[in-house]
């Protein structure tokens, strides 16, 4: 399976490029991340990952605080295995 990316040019065009290397192109488009930039990638990555799954909680609290404030709550029963 090949992996297709768009790349932008230095004349703004866009041009498809496969990752394994073109019979026709003297050039590659693409290349492999360093070490250096893969691990940077990786540490960006947990630290989205991280932010997300704060911010949906903060999301989920945020909301539940407001559906209590009413009376409402999703219908499930929680800590018990239902019939």
């Amino acid at each position: 399976m090949k992996c297709y990316i768009k790349i932008k040019l230095d004349h703004g065009a866009e041009k498809s490029a496969s990752r394994s290397h073109s019979a026709g192109m003297s050039d590659p488009a693409v290349r492999w991340l360093t070490l250096e930039e893969r691990q940077g990638l990786r540490t960006d990555m947990a630290e989205s990952s991280a932010w997300a799954k704060a911010e949906l909680k903060r999301r989920r609290d945020a909301k539940n605080q407001k559906n209590s404030a009413y009376g409402i709550d999703d219908g499930i029963e929680k800590g018990g295995i239902s019939n």
